[in-house]
C-alpha cells in the first residue's frame, strides 16, 4: 500500500469519519483543492499544511500526516477516543493481508498434521472464504467500536 501524502490524507479523512466536502470545510480549505491533495494531483502549501496542526480532530494526526511516522493510537492520545477503530490500512489491503495469513496458517497447520493437503487444496480460495465467513463479525466489531 502506497504510503504518500494523498494516502495518508484519505486515511485521516476516513479516520474521522467526514466526506470529502465536509472534511474540506471543515479545514477551511476550498474542496477542488482538498479532492487534488487527496488524489495525488497537487501538494498543499504551508498554510494548508498548518490547519492539520490546528484543528482540534487533526492535530495529533498532523507530524504521521506530513511524515508517516508516528501514527496516534489509543496509547498515544488518540483524539477521537480510545475505543474508536482507526483505519490504518485500507479493506483492500486488509483483506489482501488476511487472505495471505489465512494461507500461512493453513499450510502451516497441514505441516503439523492437523489435515492433510491433497493436489485440489487451493489456501487461498480457503483464505478467501475464510474472510467471507468472518467479514461481517469484523465489520460489525468495527462499527461497534465506533459507536462506543
Amino acid at each position: 500500500m502506497s504510503n504518500t501524502f494523498a494516502t495518508r490524507l484519505k486515511q485521516l479523512r476516513i479516520c474521522v469519519d467526514e466526506s470529502q466536502i465536509n472534511f474540506a470545510e471543515m479545514l477551511e480549505i476550498p474542496v477542488p483543492s482538498y479532492r487534488k491533495y487527496e488524489k495525488g494531483e497537487r501538494e498543499p502549501t504551508l498554510s494548508v499544511i498548518s490547519k492539520f496542526f490546528e484543528h482540534p480532530k487533526t492535530k495529533v494526526f498532523a507530524q504521521w500526516l506530513i511524515t508517516g511516522e508516528n501514527y496516534p493510537n489509543a496509547t498515544t492520545n488518540n483524539p477521537i477516543g480510545d475505543n474508536t477503530y482507526t483505519p490504518i490500512l485500507s479493506e483492500e489491503e486488509f483483506e489482501k493481508q488476511f487472505v495471505s495469513k489465512a494461507k500461512e496458517t493453513l499450510m502451516f497447520l497441514c505441516h503439523l498434521g492437523w489435515f492433510k493437503s491433497t493436489k485440489t487444496t487451493n489456501f487461498e480460495t480457503s483464505g478467501k472464504l475464510l474472510l467471507r465467513d468472518l467479514k461481517p463479525m469484523l465489520t460489525g466489531s468495527f462499527k461497534k467500536a465506533k459507536s462506543a
